[in-house]
């Protein structure tokens, strides 16, 4: 059995116009710890005693990798040997200031480096799913996009939707057409920590139907996306 089909016009696909809605533009800000996030730390000292028991502690905690911290609701995180340590707010740089400051106390030529263990954005749709790394801190979304492919004309381009995180781990949300223009430098250009970007299917789609298997992917896709969003939302929190 064969169905209606139509065609697409670029209008409708055609990234970087400059009609449609207008964006504040917002610069890039360094990402800042949230309630939920997970860090690792490693130290370098002189004391190579300690640095070798602090080190294996943790590489060994977790069967060979650096152990993970979370941040719990007061902001803490709780690191053997030295205790609570408020790192809520924090840029990477500056957690990594207040941590090796408090080791300091003890080891005083202690230096420490800290990892964002949940460095990943997610992706939600009929066409793909799943998880990728931030590769670098000012990742945009038209880097993600040259990664994951660009959406395919089936998807609600105009109607984009992120679901990100605000400093207590709520999920906020945020909705914005990927075709224009003045995305750049806006809030929803640089991907974030923990970002589910979701593309809804748009009802162009059920017109592009060739076949009855067609018209049943369609139409179940939007839900089992839904679904996936629900479950990733909840490991997140």
């Amino acid at each position: 059995m064969v169905l209606h089909s139509s065609c697409t016009s670029p209008k409708t696909t055609n990234l970087l116009q400059d009609k449609g809605p207008l964006y504040a533009a917002k610069p890039f800000e360094d990402y800042k710890l949230q309630i939920n996030d997970e860090i690792s730390c490693s130290i370098l000292t002189s004391n190579k005693d300690f640095s070798d028991v602090f080190n294996g502690v943790v590489s060994t905690s977790i069967g060979g990798n650096r152990a993970t911290y979370a941040i719990v609701e007061t902001g803490d995180i709780s690191i053997p040997f030295f205790g609570e340590v408020q790192i809520l707010g924090l840029t990477i740089p500056e957690a990594e200031d207040v941590i090796q400051n408090k080791m300091r106390q003890a080891i005083p030529d202690a230096q420490v480096k800290v990892f964002l263990n949940n460095n990943y954005y997610y992706i939600v749709s009929s066409q793909q799913n799943g998880r990728r790394e931030i590769y670098k801190d000012n990742m945009t979304i038209f880097q993600a996009l040259a990664i994951n492919g660009k959406p395919g004309p089936d998807l609600e381009l105009e109607k984009v939707k992120i679901i990100r995180l605000d400093e207590t781990g709520r999920s906020i949300i945020k909705e914005f057409d990927l075709r224009a223009e003045s995305i750049i430098e806006s809030e929803f250009y640089y991907i974030k920590p923990n970002d589910m970007i979701y593309y809804a299917t748009s009802k162009r789609a059920f017109f592009r139907i060739t076949s009855v298997t067609g018209l049943i992917t369609t139409i179940t896709a939007p839900i089992f996306a839904v679904l996936s969003i629900i479950a990733i939302s909840n490991r997140l929190n």
